[in-house]
C-alpha cells in the first residue's frame, strides 16, 4: 500500500463520523453524537418516545437512572436504555 493511499484512507476515516451502537427498549440504534440530552435520545426511535413514558439508562451494578429532557448522557457502544410508563396504576384494568 502506498503512502498516498494510506493517507487517503486515514483522511476518509477522519471525515466519517464515529457511530455508537445503543439500545432503547432492546432495539439497536446507531448514533453519531458522543453526548446527547434526554430530549435528543427520545427522538432516536421512530416514532419518538412519547411524553407519557419515562426514559431510563441501565447502569450495571447500580440503580437505573431516570433521564430527564435536559440531562446530558455520555454515549458509548453498548449503552442501554429502556422506557416505562410515567404513571403506573396498580390494579387498573387497562
Amino acid at each position: 500500500m502506498s503512502d498516498k493511499q494510506d493517507q487517503t484512507e486515514h483522511d476518509n476515516d477522519y471525515r466519517k463520523p464515529k457511530s455508537y451502537r445503543i439500545q432503547i427498549d432492546r432495539v439497536h440504534y446507531a448514533v453519531t453524537q458522543k453526548s446527547m440530552t434526554g430530549a435528543q435520545l427520545r427522538t432516536v426511535p421512530d416514532p419518538d418516545i412519547p411524553a407519557d413514558r419515562d426514559l431510563f439508562e441501565v447502569v450495571p451494578g447500580h440503580p437505573d437512572r431516570k433521564i430527564e429532557l435536559t440531562d446530558k448522557v455520555e454515549i458509548d457502544n453498548g449503552k442501554r436504555f429502556f422506557t416505562a410508563p410515567t404513571h403506573i396504576n396498580p390494579g387498573s384494568k387497562r
